[in-house]
């Protein structure tokens, strides 16, 4: 419905309805999760021993609380098993993005983020990790990243320093050299932020993604005033993106990829199917596929033309 929202209508009338929608949704779901079990911060965290994860961990977290349960203490609960799953020698990464059609419009007309109290639109976990204490914000106007623990502040400190979002510096590439592990909580293979990065840091991709540079005014984290040019995927291209309407074919494809390469490990977090992949390991696939011209853009009718019409061919 969102989506169909965007797509549809003007974006003065969006920043209207979209997030009145969001909350009729929110609440609609919370209604649903409370007449589940109770869920404690002790019983997720006991789910995430028993799915492997340990002290020192580096995770980046993609969530939906609804497919959690119910949780006694809601969003909090779950921030706080992460929390004590890997421990403070741990470090846990979560996307706080924004839009950048939004950022680049209110931009045109005056107005400035500011990430010190810019909200969260990918979920109540990640905003509600954006403001708990010694949380580290990355500096991009629309594609930040929230951090907390051993790791944090390197992460996110040079976010800044190139317009891509997923240079060689930004948090998301730094995720990848430490050795993460991806993590996904109630939600597929679609808003995953890792596949970017072999955009951003790999010169041998097989097409270009980003949309014209533009110029961006907003306040970091620290209160800093930034002005820089930044880019944004092109919305052309995404259309048929894993995590677009039109990208429901990769998205099954991939799926089914990563557990055959025993690259996706899945594990139940609360009443959430969940799973986690290495972040090198699947760093490493994603270029080897890219390689043979399979990307988070490959349409059904692209992989039939491939392989003389024949779509069921397994990726390689």
């Amino acid at each position: 419905m969102e989506t169909f929202l965007k797509k549809t209508i003007p974006l003065p009338v969006q920043k209207i309805l979209v997030p009145i929608y969001r909350k009729i949704k929110s609440k609609w779901r919370e209604k649903n999760r409370l007449k589940a079990r109770i869920l404690t911060t002790k019983d997720l965290i006991s789910d995430l021993k028993s799915a492997g994860f340990r002290e020192g961990d580096v995770i980046m977290v993609h969530s939906s609380l609804s497919r959690i349960g119910n949780v006694d203490t809601g969003a909090d609960g779950v921030i706080q098993s992460l929390m004590e799953g890997v421990t403070q020698a741990g470090t846990i990464l979560m996307p706080t993005y924004g839009s950048a059609s939004e950022v680049e419009d209110d931009y045109k007309n005056g107005k400035i983020v500011d990430l010190r109290v810019k909200a969260s639109t990918t979920g109540i976990i990640t905003e509600k990790f954006r403001q708990k204490p010694h949380v580290y914000r990355s500096s991009h106007p629309f594609s930040s990243v929230c951090a907390w623990g051993k790791h944090a502040e390197y992460v996110t400190s040079s976010h800044a320093d190139d317009r891509r979002i997923c240079h060689p510096n930004s948090p998301i590439a730094r995720f990848v050299d430490l050795k993460g592990k991806v993590v996904g909580i109630g939600v597929g293979l679609g808003p995953i932020s890792i596949y970017h990065v072999i955009e951003d840091t790999w010169d041998k991709f097989p097409f270009e993604v980003h949309s014209q540079p533009f110029q961006v005014e907003y306040i970091d984290n620290n209160g800093k005033n930034v002005i820089r040019d930044v880019v944004k995927y092109d919305p052309n291209v995404s259309m048929t993106r894993i995590d677009h309407e039109k990208g429901d074919w990769i998205r099954e494809m991939f799926t089914k990829h990563f557990t055959k390469k025993g690259i996706l490990q899945r594990f139940r977090f609360g009443e959430a199917d969940s799973w986690m992949m290495s972040s090198q390991l699947l760093y490493a696939e994603l270029i080897r596929l890219a390689e043979k011209g399979i990307t988070m853009y490959l349409t059904k009718e692209q992989w039939k033309s491939m392989n003389s019409g024949d779509e069921n061919i397994d990726f390689w």
